[in-house]
């Protein structure tokens, strides 16, 4: 067990070094995943860094969407559902993502001239400061939807 305690030593201060550069926040990304069946709501997905006080963000539309809300997914044993957010707190460096499983987007009745291989714009909107906006790529049902 001696042994053990400086592999282990090394092995501690070797986890310990790093780059001291800072690394990049990932550039944002959107997906929309369209409905199997017509007329239902496609599904939003997007990663994005928040930069500054935003406190939380309130709301998502899109010129091409009558209506997006924001839900999330829950598990409770072997049943899972959805419920609705009505806001989302964020902090300043924190990715803010939704995910297949987890948040997401509901975007009820899209404009149907959105097909997949299009892109939608997508417009976050905060608590405080600009909206921001991304530009989502549509992808069919089952499509890679992960951003």
């Amino acid at each position: 067990m001696t042994r053990a305690v400086p592999i282990l030593a090394a092995l501690t201060a070797l986890a310990a070094c790093g780059n001291p550069e800072p690394v990049a926040p990932p550039s944002p990304s959107a997906t929309i995943r369209l409905a199997a069946v017509p007329g239902r709501p496609a599904a939003g997905y997007l990663s994005l860094a928040v930069r500054g006080d935003r406190g939380a963000l309130l709301s998502v539309t899109s010129p091409q969407a009558g209506r997006i809300e924001i839900h999330e997914t829950m598990t409770h044993g072997t049943m899972t559902s959805m419920r609705p957010l009505e806001r989302i707190p964020v902090g300043d460096g924190e990715i803010l993502a939704f995910t297949p499983g987890g948040r997401h987007l509901m975007l009820f009745d899209l404009d149907p001239r959105v097909a997949a291989g299009s892109r939608i714009r997508l417009v976050l909107h905060f608590e405080r400061g600009e909206p921001e906006t991304l530009s989502a790529q549509v992808v069919p049902t089952g499509g890679d939807a992960g951003p």
